[in-house]
């Protein structure tokens, strides 16, 4: 082995390890309760995302309110009354399929990517070392076919993965759905889509000067909130300003920021050892 491969291959396995014990991603969630509570209490959470756990922060401002608004309010998730809500029709409809979305992370999404990433990165080590032996035409198109999928993973998996885990996207199992999108999940205070009567919800995508954010709006008639004779009427009717029922009403809006950490950055470091073919490099050491 020459001192080109050596390295070759010990740059590679430098930007690799580096990358798989760097910072992934750091995400910002902030979620404002806009309709329904006094003041619009805010949750800010806080994550930074790594290949062994997330680290989490959260902070709750205005915190009185969202706190009364729990403690008023009665858990209904069981109550076959409520069977009416709107909201609750189509999912029943789709229960099988959320169930079958369900089953596709047995534990944690982003537990699943981790080792789908981990696999990817020892095969990108192992595929570099073979063109360095071997640089044949076929090992080197194998070699970007493998990088190619790894960046795939890291931009479009991972994000993908820490929604799901969130409870931002709709694919999530309908019965314990939160009516914020996921924003109170780290809380004590989690009211499931269940619970609500004329439930509406709204997902967004886009791109910021931060990275990936998504965005979530839900409204709807909180029937916890409700004394239990008048909840069948709000169930069947959606009540206007001033009418019995309407005092229920809670509106949420929520945005969620997945900036990228080292991941991405030692991950692009490898490739220009992928575009400069090893004859290459030895006819530039040759030279000096």
């Amino acid at each position: 082995m020459n001192r080109v491969q050596t390295s070759v291959i010990a740059l590679s396995g430098l930007f690799l390890l580096t990358a798989w014990s760097g910072t992934w991603f750091e995400i910002s969630a902030v979620g404002i309760y806009s309709e329904g509570l006094e003041r619009e209490p805010k949750i800010t959470t806080e994550y930074v995302i790594d290949s062994d756990q997330e680290s989490i922060e959260i902070s709750i401002e205005n915190s009185t309110s969202l706190l009364l608004y729990w403690m008023n309010r009665e858990d209904i998730s069981s109550n076959p009354s409520n069977s009416g809500n709107a909201s609750n029709t189509s999912m029943d409809e789709n229960s099988e399929q959320s169930d079958n979305n369900g089953k596709m992370c047995s534990s944690s999404c982003l537990d699943t990517t981790r080792m789908i990433l981990k696999i990817t990165m020892i095969t990108m080590f192992v595929v570099i070392c073979l063109y360095v032996f071997n640089p044949t035409r076929q090992i080197r198109i194998g070699t970007f076919l493998v990088w190619f999928f790894g960046m795939s993973i890291i931009i479009i998996a991972i994000p993908l993965a820490v929604t799901l885990d969130f409870g931002i996207t709709e694919s999530s199992d309908g019965s314990n759905e939160s009516s914020t999108g996921g924003f109170d999940t780290n809380t004590q205070g989690t009211v499931e889509v269940n619970q609500f009567a004329h439930f509406n919800q709204n997902n967004g995508f886009g791109f910021s000067t931060d990275g990936l954010k998504f965005t979530y709006e839900s409204v709807g008639f909180d029937l916890g909130l409700l004394n239990e004779n008048d909840r069948q009427e709000v169930i069947e009717k959606q009540p206007s300003e001033g009418e019995t029922g309407y005092e229920s009403l809670i509106g949420f809006n929520g945005e969620l920021t997945i900036g990228p950490g080292s991941l991405i950055f030692w991950w692009i470091l490898i490739l220009p050892l992928l575009i400069l073919k090893t004859d290459k490099l030895n006819e530039l050491f040759e030279e000096e």
